[in-house]
């Protein structure tokens, strides 16, 4: 059984997001779609090339700034904070589909399917060449991210005690450990957030709690990514209209189309 959970595990899952009105697993990812493409629009090398990027004048605190810089760092910026909302959502609906899933091991083949089908275009956007090798794009992270629900989860059900405290510990690492080597998108960072997320998987207000700990590592620099928290309270725990294949195709073509702008500009 490919499934990590039963069907009355699942309907208890979903029971406790379920809720009139808010929004659909499909309308937040539509939702961090739109954040993360000013965020790549922003780091990609389309508009780096007319002035449009992050700010490079940063605070006694090491914080980007926006003001009193050229026109383009600041839109650039903006951009750049308003885009670390999207990370957070992506997070919470993969754990959220890993446990309800059928089949978290296609899950898992699908994430890196794309993964390799993303980085070329990934490499293009953020660094102008096909092979880049000093960072690889989010899907291996959250091909990771289930691979580690899937384990811990695991590991749950046949061990107890110290053990599986152990056990669960040393798994954690080594991933994170992969990942870092791997150079993926958010390195420990991203596994960290997927995590705590899943141990906050049955309850909305854990997973605020969690959330909030979960992206420390950017608050202090980008702290609108605690705008993500309300959006995932909304969650109503419904799939929502859309294609299943969406953000999967999004993902890739937006990269690709960041990278012709830049040939246009």
């Amino acid at each position: 059984m490919n499934s990590l959970l039963t069907p009355a595990e699942k309907e208890s899952l979903l029971a406790n997001w379920r809720r009139e009105g808010g929004l659909s697993g499909n309308a937040l990812k539509v939702i961090a779609c739109v954040f993360m493409f000013f965020d790549h629009l922003s780091q990609g090398v389309a508009l780096n090339s007319i002035g449009f990027q992050v700010s490079r004048t940063y605070s006694s605190l090491g914080v980007p700034v926006f003001w009193n810089v050229p026109m383009g760092e600041t839109l650039g910026t903006v951009a750049t904070i308003f885009g670390r909302i999207a990370f957070p959502i992506f997070c919470f609906l993969l754990v959220q589909g890993a446990l309800l899933t059928r089949d978290y091991k296609k899950q898992i083949l699908r994430l890196l399917a794309f993964a390799l089908i993303s980085e070329i275009p990934f490499n293009l956007c953020l660094s102008g060449e096909p092979f880049y090798l000093g960072h690889q794009n989010v899907f291996f992270e959250l091909a990771f991210g289930v691979a580690t629900v899937a384990i811990l989860r695991e590991m749950e059900t046949r061990f107890d005690g110290r053990k599986k405290s152990l056990l669960q510990a040393l798994v954690f690492i080594l991933i994170a450990i992969l990942c870092e080597i791997l150079n993926f998108d958010y390195g420990l960072a991203g596994i960290i957030a997927i995590v705590l997320f899943y141990l906050a998987a049955w309850s909305r207000r854990r997973t605020m709690t969690m959330g909030l700990f979960a992206f420390l590592f950017e608050a202090a620099f980008y702290g609108m990514v605690y705008l993500s928290l309300p959006l995932i309270y909304a969650y109503n725990g419904k799939r929502g209209r859309g294609s299943r294949y969406g953000f999967y195709i999004f993902y890739p073509g937006h990269l690709l189309l960041l990278y012709f702008l830049s040939l246009w500009i």
